[in-house]
């Protein structure tokens, strides 16, 4: 790609950059999607390690002990999972990409500021909930690994960047389409 246009985009995913005109605004509006497959990507890669990982399956474990379940009910617990495993792995996966290409498209066409505020607020709620999970100390055991945190948190923080560079944008165009 071109050096400009790589740096047009750019300025369009600053959020201190705001939109000089309306070429800019739905530049900034469409830059949404990359925040969409930031946080797609991001979010798949831990969901597939911990299905397959074995890390979902002791903290499953760790669950059936606190209710106090028999070890038939324990193993009838664990054939079940294994059957759904498979299914569950690959319709999340399906759905998840259904889902963020859908908002993509949809942003891309349209332009919304209801998409970056919905992601902007799922952002927040999960931040949220995770502090407070882990100050509570209610984070599932066995605990994730390192690498995951050091991925998922940096990437979100960019992909909450970028809604709100694209809910910037999207203001200015509605603000604009409103002008005689």
């Amino acid at each position: 790609m071109n050096r400009a246009i790589i740096a047009l985009w750019l300025r369009a995913m600053n959020p201190l950059a705001l939109p000089r005109g309306m070429a800019e605004a739905q530049r900034a509006a469409r830059s949404m999607v990359f925040g969409l497959a930031i946080a797609l990507v991001v979010g798949l890669i831990p969901t597939w390690w911990m299905f397959t990982s074995g890390w979902f399956e002791t903290a499953m474990s760790g669950e059936y002990a606190r209710m106090g379940l028999s070890a038939d009910q324990v193993a009838m617990q664990h054939e079940m999972m294994k059957a759904i495993w498979p299914f569950a792995i690959v319709s999340g996966a399906v759905f998840s990409i259904m889902l963020y290409g859908v908002l993509a498209a949809v942003q891309w066409r349209m332009m919304t500021r209801a998409i970056p505020i919905v992601m902007l607020a799922l952002t927040a709620y999960g931040l949220v909930a995770n502090m407070g999970m882990r100050l509570l100390g209610t984070m599932p055991t066995p605990e994730l690994p390192l690498w995951i945190t050091l991925t998922t948190w940096p990437a979100a923080a960019i992909a909450a960047v970028i809604y709100v560079a694209s809910l910037q944008g999207a203001m200015m165009l509605h603000r604009l389409r409103r002008e005689p």
